[in-house]
């Protein structure tokens, strides 16, 4: 399938890693050329050299999130770096403790808001304009399942994710007029090298024995189950986050496409 975002700009915030990574290599696959966002050099480094080894074009934008300040340098470079962008993906932000509901400090909710949701609401703002006057753009806001089924842990990180979720309906709503599709992308359990640390600490604590894929299908069996009993992997994410950047998407917005595996027990 021919995508159609050949020659497209993409900041990918938070694409050092993981689900993000994944993404920037996906587009620059598809032939966008890619702004990779990240706060450690040499990882950002690592995702370009894998981008222009494969013949795609990539530039670097260094920054901490967590700095209001910080996030107008990163949306300014961007912007800079290939004269305006015209998708936008925000995909920072992610659960770095697990404390009870009362445990958490405001100043936690206050520093991870930054981080995945006040980053993303400021790139927007920057992103946007360009996009208007081209009449084409594509804002996708990765979220994640927790958001259907919140748990009594991390209550900070399921809010902050929770409210870009929401606010992303109103924002294709203001756009779609002008050629700009709003859309998120929900995640539930991914394999990332985080996910295997955690998931190697749950079973140190329950005393399990199991390791590899065998460790994999019973924790998506017992503890966080979905019926496909396995977990998602980044590239997964990074092919839904290709179509609805795609010209085929061009009718998609205001939506929320779930690639969790069947895990959320709502109904969209």
């Amino acid at each position: 399938m021919e995508f159609g975002i050949t020659g497209r700009r993409a900041l990918i915030a938070g694409s050092t890693s993981g689900i993000g990574a994944a993404i920037a290599v996906a587009l620059a696959a598809e032939g966008a050329r890619v702004v990779i966002h990240g706060r450690n050099k040499d990882s950002a480094e690592s995702v370009a050299k894998t981008i222009r080894s494969a013949g795609g074009e990539a530039v670097i934008v260094c920054g901490d999130l967590g700095d209001r300040a910080a996030v107008e340098v990163i949306g300014h470079g961007a912007l800079e770096a290939f004269g305006g962008i015209d998708i936008l993906v925000n995909s920072a932000g992610a659960a770095d403790h697990f404390d009870p509901w009362l445990d958490t400090s405001v100043s936690t909710w206050e520093k991870q808001y930054q981080l995945s949701t006040l980053y993303a609401v400021r790139l927007i703002q920057m992103m946007v304009p360009a996009m208007r006057s081209h009449g084409w753009g594509r804002i996708i806001n990765i979220s994640s399942a927790v958001v259907y089924q919140p748990s009594a842990f991390a209550p900070d990180y399921t809010a902050a994710k929770a409210a870009l979720h929401v606010a992303s309906p109103g924002l294709a709503a203001a756009l779609g007029a002008q050629g700009i599709t709003v859309n998120t992308v929900c995640a539930g359990t991914i394999l990332t090298a985080n996910t295997q640390n955690v998931m190697k600490d749950h079973a140190r604590a329950m005393g399990l024995s199991e390791m590899g894929d065998a460790l994999e299908r019973r924790m998506a069996t017992d503890v966080w189950p979905n019926p496909t009993r396995r977990f998602g992997r980044s590239e997964e994410v990074a092919a839904a986050v290709c179509f609805l950047a795609s010209k085929q998407a061009s009718y998609i917005t205001g939506t929320t496409l779930r690639v969790d595996g069947g895990m959320g027990s709502t109904v969209n």
